[in-house]
């Protein structure tokens, strides 16, 4: 009888000892489950966040500017004002780069130079003539030479009290020829400014002698002589040379030293007393 007892005990222990495994390895393994569950359920949300929020963000930005017609009509005006920014700076750099030009005077100081301002241009009348802002108060007188930093542009063809009107070096309509000089080594070769050539954008300078042999680059200076403009101002550099129509001269063009097509600011050259004929050399003449 007590062996029995004795062996049932051990079987119901046994037994027991199974249940209390099976039961714990259940347990385990639900709670392990439950735990994978979790961090992929975790990884998804936040991969959603990751991906979710830029496109919030970037929603809520455009949502936010474009809110109403007056905060597009803002963004339109602000852009028209950025333009316009840019414009301004652009003019004012090159004027302000002009501006330097002119204020070296060292070249033209010689020439005790008044400053003036076009005030007119005609746009038929382009490259014939200007208006600038002093007249016969300021001193302005008829053949007086007008000129840049740069060099000659032309002279007053006609001086009123306060403005006057200004005959280019490239006009088409000029009354009388200008005559200039050629320095090409220790020579003065003469000429005069005959016409402009509008094709090649170029001064003609014709009546050279056949003798010389002209090199491209030689300086073109006025002389002084017969048109009463002051002497040594330059006109331009010579481009090319060649024979005129009746091969009795040559024929220079010259690329202007100064732009002839844009011009704000000139200066008139005070005539020179030594280029001018006094009374007695016009008698004995």
């Amino acid at each position: 009888m007590s062996n029995f007892f004795k062996n049932n005990k051990i079987m119901i222990f046994l037994i027991s000892m199974v249940l209390l495994i099976v039961i714990v390895g259940y347990s385990v393994r639900a709670q392990s489950a439950s735990l994978s569950e979790q961090y992929a359920s975790d990884t998804s949300s936040f991969g959603g966040r990751i991906v979710s929020y830029p496109v919030t963000f970037v929603s809520d930005f455009f949502s936010g500017i474009f809110t109403s017609d007056e905060d597009v009509d803002k963004l339109k005006e602000e852009v028209k004002s950025t333009d316009q920014i840019k414009a301004d700076k652009a003019r004012l750099e090159k004027e302000n780069k002009a501006l330097k030009k002119e204020l070296d005077m060292k070249d033209i100081s010689q020439f005790n130079p008044i400053s003036a301002t076009v005030i007119g241009r005609s746009p038929d009348q382009w490259m014939n003539t200007i208006i600038i802002d002093k007249g016969k108060k300021s001193g302005m007188k008829e053949n007086m030479a007008v000129i840049t930093s740069e060099g000659l542009v032309g002279r007053i063809k006609k001086a009123n009290q306060f403005s006057s009107q200004v005959e280019l070096i490239s006009t088409s309509v000029k009354t009388s020829k200008l005559s200039v000089d050629i320095q090409q080594d220790d020579d003065n070769i003469f000429g005069m400014i005959n016409r402009y050539d509008e094709d090649k954008d170029l001064l003609v300078i014709s009546d050279i002698d056949n003798k010389y042999s002209i090199k491209k680059g030689s300086k073109v200076v006025t002389n002084g002589l017969g048109d009463q403009l002051p002497k040594g101002i330059l006109v331009g550099k010579v481009e090319k040379v060649e024979n005129d129509e009746y091969g009795l001269s040559k024929v220079a063009y010259i690329k202007t030293s100064t732009n002839i097509k844009e011009l704000n600011h000139v200066y008139v050259a005070k005539r020179d007393p030594e280029t001018i004929p006094s009374s007695e050399e016009s008698g004995e003449e």
